[in-house]
């Protein structure tokens, strides 16, 4: 007989087929996941140099990207790796921006799973956006007098932070890790004091002052953790210190008011804080997890005063704030179709801090903030078919609000809310995903309490004009909120992302305050693959948010008929506060030749905040009364990058950047804003950058 003809030859090398088509599998899988390991296990370093230079001095533009003043800085990126085979112990040296003001440096040393041990330092400078044309003197220093030589200051910080800590892995299930951190911040802060005086026509101003900031911060923290297959534990504790050795600035404005005493404002005082918590986690079951977090947290703030208090005859605040958190959690897949999500938290802040009289002439106390917040959510999802699922969830918050003793407004003990939402997920074909979510929330509060009636320096019980106004804070409120989201696989090249969301708020409570707001917005987003080598982006977003209030003039406030009978009608005026915005971005990025790579990238925005204003009935003053809505403020951005690279072999390259940057505003509000006697501060409508970059880089060894 034949083997073909019985067929066995067929047979047999199907058979043979299959073990060597399973056989050459694994050796496939067992091969990537060495590749994976080898990937893992071999070290590979890269490092980038050269030069860039920036075409002009920026404010606005420059406040924290490290290259403020025009000129040229060096451009510095590495990243070395060292691995000794023999025991496994890695030597990791990184630097970011290394030759800007913004820059990171990072050495570790480790054995995985055994030690580790790190020393980090990272810096970043922030340049106030605006301009100050002052006559201060002393500028820096505790000790600052008006009417000096005129000049110009430009306001900055410097923050350096360097960080350190070890790690050391005991068995399998614990490790234990110690980290200190210590960060100094210098510079200066515009700052200020009201003061009444006759100058220019007008009685009251503000007088200008910088505060010199000398900021010490220091921070401990110890982790232990515990970890099984089943229970995860981590505890730990962490102290943080401020100490602010400037403790009071000192302002002579006698060139404005003769024999004037110095005026003596106090800074930021010492404090500190320590914190012990506890986070865990277990599997009840495979398909059942439970989670916790435990927070105890100590806040003190005794710093001697750098004068005793007249009116209380305390030497600290002596300020005490205790804060206890902990939050539950519940994460089930209860049947194949339904899963579960529970939590719970629980937040209680307790403000110990002695209550004593610091304004005799208001009869004011110092105001304590106690509360203690409680919320929780309850989700579900179930699967209705494969691409197909239901949602739905309910969350409740309740703020309860002690010692809350504000003369200025009418308050609220407590506010509680309730939401309720529902939604879908499903595949409405092979290539389009969508989603739907809805929700409405309900904010309910407890009676009015009103303030307590300061008037004209004098205590007052009774009902006074503040305590008609609806603190949003406060008001009653139900909104509504719907978000759309949709992904397009149009074609293998194409595919698009739209969200959109909008919100309605409806308020009440008191006749004065927020009335009503909404929000909108919907952005989109696309990818096209042009060919294997290019690849295209783009996006555009739009948004808009407004809030209706209503209120009254200042000069209304004060009148005796206020005390009583209020009612709606007597509202003199309404304003809109409208936010739009929008985004657009385009981007491009390919393989020219083997050897050149480029890409680039357009981005503009466009915000606006608008006011707008209008009388609802005449004031008593037709002086108070809104003649217009107010100028509105426009912020435009645009933002073109772009760069290339030429590879000289596999591993090293030049690389060319471009980055220009402008931006555009028209704020009024600080466009030469002179309430400051002496001193002017304006903010620039227009700049823009130009920075080119030339570096050669090294990857791969």
């Amino acid at each position: 007989m034949t083997i073909v003809k019985y067929g066995i030859f067929p047979l047999s090398i199907l058979v043979l087929s299959l073990a060597m088509t399973g056989v050459l599998a694994q050796e496939t899988e067992e091969d990537e996941g060495m590749a994976e390991v080898r990937l893992l296990s071999t070290p590979s370093s890269s490092v980038s140099t050269g030069l860039g230079y920036s075409h002009d001095d920026l404010t606005m533009l420059g406040r924290y990207n490290g290259r403020s003043d025009n000129g040229a800085y060096l451009l510095l990126n590495f990243d070395l790796n060292q691995r000794d085979a023999e025991t496994g112990t890695w030597t990791l040296v990184s630097g970011r921006n290394v030759g800007l003001s913004n820059r990171n440096l990072r050495y570790e040393h480790n054995r995985q799973g055994d030690w580790n041990y790190f020393i980090e330092f990272d810096q970043l400078d922030s340049v106030n956006p605006y301009q100050y044309q002052t006559d201060l003197s002393g500028i820096g220093s505790s000790q600052q007098a008006t009417g000096g030589a005129s000049s110009s200051a430009q306001l900055s910080q410097e923050r350096q932070n360097v960080k350190m800590g070890m790690g050391k892995h005991f068995s399998k299930e614990v490790d234990f890790s110690l980290s200190y951190r210590h960060e100094n911040k210098e510079g200066a802060r515009n700052w200020g004091q009201g003061a009444s005086y006759s100058f220019g026509g007008a009685f009251d101003h503000s007088l200008f002052m910088l505060e010199p900031i000398d900021y010490r911060t220091q921070e401990v923290e110890a982790k232990l953790n515990y970890t099984t297959e089943a229970l995860q534990l981590q505890g730990g504790y962490r102290l943080s210190l401020f100490d602010n050795p400037t403790q009071v600035v000192s302002l002579d404005f006698s060139s404005l008011v003769v024999d004037a005493s110095p005026r003596q404002t106090a800074t930021p005082p010492d404090n500190q804080s320590q914190i012990l918590y506890l986070n865990g986690g277990y599997r009840l079951s495979p398909l059942t997890r439970a989670s916790f977090k435990l927070v105890y947290q100590q806040d003190r703030q005794d710093e001697t005063f750098y004068q005793s208090n007249p009116y209380n005859f305390r030497s600290d605040l002596g300020g005490k704030v205790d804060t206890t958190r902990f939050t539950l959690g519940l994460n089930s897949r209860v049947t194949p179709a339904l899963t579960l999500n529970a939590r719970l938290r629980y937040d209680d802040r307790d403000d110990n801090t002695p209550k004593a009289r610091y304004l005799i002439t208001l009869g004011q106390f110092n105001q304590l903030s106690s509360r203690t917040n409680t919320d929780g959510t309850l989700d579900a999802t179930y699967r209705i078919s494969p691409g197909f699922s239901l949602l739905a969830g309910v969350e409740y918050e309740s703020l309860k609000r002690d010692g809350v003793d504000d003369p200025n407004i009418a308050r609220r003990e407590t506010t509680d809310e309730t939401t309720l939402q529902i939604g879908a997920r499903r595949n409405l074909s092979d290539s389009l995903k969508g989603s739907i979510r809805l929700s409405h929330s309900q904010r309910d509060s407890s009676a009015w309490l009103p303030g307590s009636g300061v008037l004209a320096g004098t205590l007052q019980t009774s009902p006074v004009a503040f305590d008609y106004v609806n603190s949003i804070q406060f008001a009653d409120r139900k909104r509504d909120q719907l978000r759309v989201a949709l992904d397009w696989y149009a074609t293998e090249q194409l595919s698009l992302q739209l969200v959109t969301e909008a919100s309605q708020d409806a308020y009440s409570g008191l006749p004065l305050g927020p009335r009503d707001g909404s929000s909108v917005m919907a952005s989109v987003d696309a990818a096209y693959q042009l060919s294997d080598e290019w690849s295209l982006s783009s996006w555009v977003s739009a948004n808009q948010r407004q809030l209706e209030s209503s209120s009254h003039s200042w000069y209304d406030l004060d009148l005796s008929n206020y005390l009583s009978n209020y009612s709606d009608s007597m509202q003199t005026w309404s304003g809109k506060t409208i936010d739009q915005g929008y985004a657009l971005g385009l981007g491009l990025k390919g393989q020219a030749t083997d050897e050149i790579k480029v890409g680039a990238k357009l981005q503009y925005s466009d915000d606006k905040s608008k006011f707008d204003m209008a009388s609802l009935v005449a004031p008593v003053d037709l002086q108070f009364a809104p003649n217009s809505s107010l100028p509105t403020i426009e912020y435009k951005l645009t933002t073109l990058t772009l760069f290339g690279e030429y590879a000289l072999d596999e591993q090293q390259g030049l690389r060319v950047d471009y980055r220009y940057e402008q931006i555009k505003n028209n704020d009024w509000s600080w466009n030469n804003y002179t309430d400051y006697a002496g001193t002017t501060v304006t903010q620039l409508a227009d700049e823009s950058n130009h920075f080119i970059g030339v570096s050669y880089f090294y990857r791969g060894w």
